[in-house]
């Protein structure tokens, strides 16, 4: 019987989270380059003016391609052919995450008051607004990832322990992903440390235990197009 700390060590099928640890191994270089992508990223989300048509392809390509190049060929390491078994992992994330949500938005709204409304909860709804969200989710998956990575690359470096990196990786990178949204949300940070932010659990999760980013994009593609497709139906 697999125990309750193993299941949380995520090396199912003995796939480790790459390059954190060496394996496969980045050079100085390339490890910088995940670190511009991130801090572009964060700039195009935060202070970098960018035309709102232009930014999902921004953020899609200035995570993507630098994810892609450290790759060098080998993509297997972030995208897998889905098992059966994927599918009940996206149905049980995607319950826990309208779960939460509905919760956690309840416990806000009675402790802070009004929550704010994305930024574009107002834009009229069509097929070709949720082709470019699922364009910018796929730069958001990738940038997610390649935070925890390079977060986990530090820690372990000067602690060596897995356990210590991956919990600590967790916890920053879901917080800096909230933080990211700080304008989206009229700079409601509870809401969006919470909501946006430690919320993003789910899809994290999805990616630990797969290693695919396939499922955790699936995950995230569903989590925001149904308020997009319920308000479609309602046009």
């Amino acid at each position: 019987m697999v125990s309750l700390k193993e299941k949380f060590e995520f090396m199912d099928d003995g796939i480790d989270i790459p390059f954190y640890n060496g394996t496969p191994k980045l050079s100085t270089v390339e490890w910088g380059l995940v670190l511009a992508s991130i801090l572009l990223t964060i700039g195009y989300l935060t202070v970098i003016r960018i035309p709102g048509e232009y930014l999902p392809v921004a953020i899609f390509l200035t995570s993507v391609i630098p994810a892609l190049y450290i790759c060098k060929g080998n993509y297997n390491i972030f995208f897998k052919k889905p098992k059966l078994r994927d599918i009940k992992i996206i149905i049980l994330c995607l319950i826990g995450i309208y779960i939460y949500t509905i919760a956690i938005g309840f416990i806000l709204q009675n402790l802070v008051g009004n929550m704010a409304a994305h930024a574009s909860t107002n834009d009229p709804a069509s097929l070709m607004t949720l082709i470019i969200m699922c364009i910018q989710l796929m730069g958001e998956e990738f940038f997610k990832i390649l935070l925890l990575l390079l977060i986990m690359f530090v820690l372990y470096k000067y602690t060596n322990n897995r356990s210590i990196s991956l919990f600590v990786g967790l916890i920053l990178s879901m917080a800096i992903f909230g933080l990211v949204h700080y304008n989206a949300y009229s700079g409601r940070i509870i809401q969006i440390l919470f909501i946006q932010g430690f919320g993003a659990i789910f899809e994290y999760y999805a990616f630990l235990k797969t290693k695919n980013v396939w499922i955790s994009y699936i995950i995230h593609v569903l989590r925001d197009s149904i308020p997009e497709l319920v308000k479609m139906i309602g046009y």
